[in-house]
């Protein structure tokens, strides 16, 4: 047999290559699987079982390169890239252009998402606990309502009922959604992926894209990244696997080509500005794609928490985003502390606003105390910590053996300013959850508590940690 002449791609045992310059059909990616479906080439000889997988992850019918050969003489390769040209990119090829929007139909759309686009104001000296979004009978981005914003990101809410009847392409930011309540299918150019409740979805800028709700109730917090894409946060002292490992990121593989004709509406965001264009054909009309700038999904429960039996991990500490402008954190379900503090040490954020959308469970900070869909906004420099109950607990030795909890936090770089949606949201008294310190006899004053704190100073100033190494001195 030929093996330049042969099927292409090859079938399994074949040994051929294809012809130089022809088409190849990818193999799902980015998780290879070598010993399975085409993309894997054999070479006949005594390397015959020899198998390779490609440097990019690649779906369905390729060229054997971007913007070259004779396939695209047949389908219509459209680039995604970051950088201008320099950065992360991806290619898609289609049955039919990408431009192909029907004449006279596009046009800006006016009060698209008010929500989205509520007025923003100093958020001033006053921490807020935002309520839980009632439903709204709208979908997903008619409904969004923001929360918090700086120059470089932004969080916002919504509380769907409707699927889109529409497909939607932010191109002013990459999107992080994270999905506290709901279950449904973000389709995208690149295939689909299931959700549940728990995961993040990375929506990059400008992918193509709509959410189809299952039935249910449905929140969402959706933060927004207008400078950069997410990062993953690893450092030399930790390796590449807390809190989480790039394996753990799940990318579309079944790409789901639909060639149907019709009225289709595309829906762009650019700033505060939408517009609205009609296609003929559907824009899922991919027949395969090859890059690395693609949506993809984390489940919270694939987090794995840095934790410490002597010392308290500062929130930093619980990272799996890096934005700029913003840190998105995990705290999710870990073992306490033995040897620590186990609750929150007080502490002014002298250049970040903090932002907790409580997920599930019940949050140690506030005492065990449930909160669920609750979202607190701390400004930068105002001090806080644990409340009265939590520190009460530790105090009194009540401590758990698990921090049984799933929290998303989002640090935003100062300044920060607050949306008029969220402060219709605030609880009021929110600084009052405080008060038990101005009130309860044990933190109230007492004149004799100077003294009282040098002597147990006095007393504990040979202490040491319960789990420290024995000195060698011990054992003479």
């Amino acid at each position: 047999m030929n093996p330049d002449t042969c099927c292409t791609p090859p079938a399994a045992g074949c040994g051929a290559r294809p012809p130089r310059g022809g088409a190849r059909v990818g193999h799902p990616g980015p998780r290879y699987n070598p010993g399975h479906g085409a993309g894997v080439w054999r070479r006949e000889g005594a390397m015959a079982d020899v198998e390779y997988f490609r440097g990019l992850p690649e779906v369905g019918i390729v060229p054997r390169a971007p913007h070259a050969g004779p396939l695209l003489e047949h389908v219509y390769e459209q680039e995604h890239g970051r950088g201008g040209f320099s950065g992360r990119v991806s290619h898609t090829y289609h049955l039919y252009p990408p431009t192909n929007w029907l004449p006279g139909e596009t046009r800006p759309l006016e009060a698209f998402a008010p929500g989205w686009e509520s007025p923003l104001r100093p958020l001033g000296g006053v921490h807020h606990a935002l309520q839980v979004v009632p439903p709204s009978d709208a979908d997903v981005y008619r409904g969004l309502g923001r929360l918090v914003a700086n120059a470089t990101a932004a969080m916002n809410v919504t509380a769907p009922r409707a699927s889109m009847d529409y497909f939607f392409e932010h191109h002013s930011a990459t999107m992080v959604v994270f999905v506290h309540r709901g279950a449904g299918t973000l389709e995208t150019t690149f295939g689909p992926i299931a959700y549940a409740p728990g995961d993040f979805l990375v929506i990059p800028k400008g992918i193509t894209h709509r959410f189809e709700l299952a039935p249910g109730p449905h929140y969402y917090w959706v933060y927004e990244s207008f400078a950069g894409d997410p990062e993953k946060v690893e450092a030399a002292t930790t390796g590449r696997f807390l809190t989480h490992g790039a394996g753990d990121y799940r990318y579309p593989r079944s790409l789901g080509t639909v060639n149907e004709q019709g009225r289709f509406e595309i829906v762009s965001k650019v700033d505060g500005v939408y517009t609205r264009r009609v296609h003929p054909t559907h824009p899922f009309d991919v027949v395969g794609w090859r890059g690395d700038y693609l949506p993809y999904k984390l489940a919270v429960e694939d987090v794995r928490p840095l934790v410490a039996d002597r010392s308290h991990v500062p929130p930093s500490g619980h990272t799996v985003f890096r934005l700029p402008g913003c840190y998105l954190c995990v705290f999710t379900v870990r073992s306490v502390e033995k040897d620590a503090m186990w609750v929150p040490f007080f502490h002014k954020n002298l250049d970040y606003c903090e932002t907790i959308g409580f997920h599930a469970g019940q949050f140690f900070s506030a005492g065990g105390l449930s909160q669920a869909g609750l979202v607190t906004v701390h400004p930068v420099g105002l001090p806080h910590g644990p409340k009265p109950r939590a520190l009460q607990n530790f105090l009194d030795g009540r401590r758990p053996e698990v921090h049984d909890e799933v929290a998303v936090m989002a640090d935003f770089a100062n300044p920060v300013r607050i949306a008029d949606f969220a402060l219709a949201l605030s609880r009021p008294g929110y600084m009052d959850a405080w008060s038990a310190y101005a009130t309860d006899p044990r933190f109230a004053y007492d004149p004799a508590r100077l003294d009282d704190t040098r002597a147990v100073a006095e007393r504990l100033a040979g202490a040491r940690d319960r789990l420290a190494p024995s000195r060698s001195s011990d054992h003479v």
